[in-house]
Order: C-alpha cells, then structure tokens, then sequence
C-alpha cells in the first residue's frame, strides 16, 4: 500500500509543478495528483498549511511561492519577478521574465541606488522608531513592500522605508513577517510569536510607536499589512 504524504509535501510538489508559485485555487485544484483529500474541510487544511509552514511565502493575496524560490530569485541577477493583476479573474499573476542585456546594466544601476535609498532614510529618519537605537552601524534601511516585488520607482521611494533595528528588521522581513503596523502607528504582532517572546521583544500587541513615520507609507504599509504579516 503506497504511503500518503502529508499535505505540505504535496503542496510543495504542487508549487513546483507550476514553476515556483501558485495561487491557492491552483493548489486546490491539482493537490489530488500526490494525495487525495481528507477531512471534512480540505481546502481549509491545505490554506492552513501554507500559511503556517516556513517553507512557503505568502508574495500576493491568496498567492503563495516555495520560500526556496524566492530566494533564489532575489539573490539571481538574472531573473525577477514581476506581479501583475489579471483584471478577468481578479487572481495575480506572476511572471518570471528573464532580463536582457540592458535590463541587466538597469538593475545593476538600481542595486547601486539602494545605497542611495539608506543614505536617504538615515538623514530623514534618523532613528529606528520602536528602539530608538540612532548608532547608523546598526540601523538597516527596511523595504516595506519587498524589493523582489516593487517597480524600479518603487525600490528608491524612501516612503516605501523604515530605519530598524537588526531584530525588528527581520521580524519586519517578508520572509518572517511577526510584526506590522497601522496608520494608526500601532505594532501588530503575530499570534504566531508566543506570548513569552513577545514579553522579551519588549513590545505590546497594539502599542503606539510614537516617531513611528507614517504619513506617505499609508499605501505601502498597508501592502504589507495584507501580503507579509502573518497574523
């Protein structure tokens, strides 16, 4: 009797099937090919999986990516990823384009630019705003809405940036995803940090960071709110 693999397993191999990445819907559709479903509410346990299991990211609404991948496409200054909205379906598609030449010369210009981007947040911002931690050595420029999944204009907009300390930049990160914020400029933590670790961060769920800097991120504040947090 062949053995049943778990659910995450066969949604890896879903993903993969598809080149990297899938929408949910894609992943309901064609899990039955490694393992049949079961239960009484499948496609909630498929969902659950994907949000909860480190192997896969969430980049879109209701579309997730093997965390694999992306890495591979963030470190590859071959390829990247572009998302699109497909009007018809109101489902994102996403297209892996392979760069020419002068695309190429393009993105290297921009990943010059980025240390353009931190010099201009270190002179506006000054500071991380939950630790106040000012040493420039330790601050890093954090992306709101990812670099992987921004437009050229997008990657150098220093609304779409925030000055954070190391630990708080990567509970930021999309690949972790712990912490987000309002424009109400409260910290939202994830119910996936457990209630221990949060007292050592030192934060509160819903607590005001005061020099939080909101005005003009409102948009990319609330990508990441709906594409990155893991609530």
């Amino acid at each position: 009797m062949r053995q049943v693999i778990t659910y995450s397993e066969a949604i890896e191999k879903v993903i993969l099937d598809n080149g990297g990445y899938a929408p949910l819907k894609y992943i309901y559709e064609n899990i039955w090919k490694y393992r049949p479903k079961t239960g009484l509410t499948p496609d909630n346990s498929i969902q659950e999986r994907v949000q909860r299991d480190n192997r896969f990211t969430r980049i879109a609404k209701g579309v997730y990516a093997l965390t694999e991948f992306i890495n591979k496409i963030e470190n590859n200054d071959n390829q990247f990823i572009e998302l699109t909205d497909d009007l018809l379906d109101d489902v994102v598609v996403i297209k892996k384009i392979e760069r020419t030449k002068t695309e190429k010369m393009v993105s290297q210009k921009i990943r010059v630019g980025q240390n353009d981007f931190r010099q201009a947040l270190l002179k506006s911002l000054k500071k991380c705003p939950i630790t106040n931690l000012d040493e420039k050595r330790l601050l890093i420029a954090s992306h709101i809405k990812p670099w992987v999944f921004c437009d050229n204009k997008e990657r150098l907009d220093i609304n779409n940036g925030l000055l954070l300390s190391p630990l708080f930049d990567k509970l930021f990160d999309k690949s972790v995803g712990l912490i987000t914020f309002t424009p109400n400029k409260e910290i939202l933590i994830s119910n996936k940090l457990t209630k221990e670790n949060i007292q050592r961060l030192g934060i509160v769920h819903r607590q005001i960071i005061v020099d939080l800097p909101v005005s003009g991120r409102e948009e990319f504040l609330e990508y990441h709110r709906k594409y990155i947090f893991q609530g």
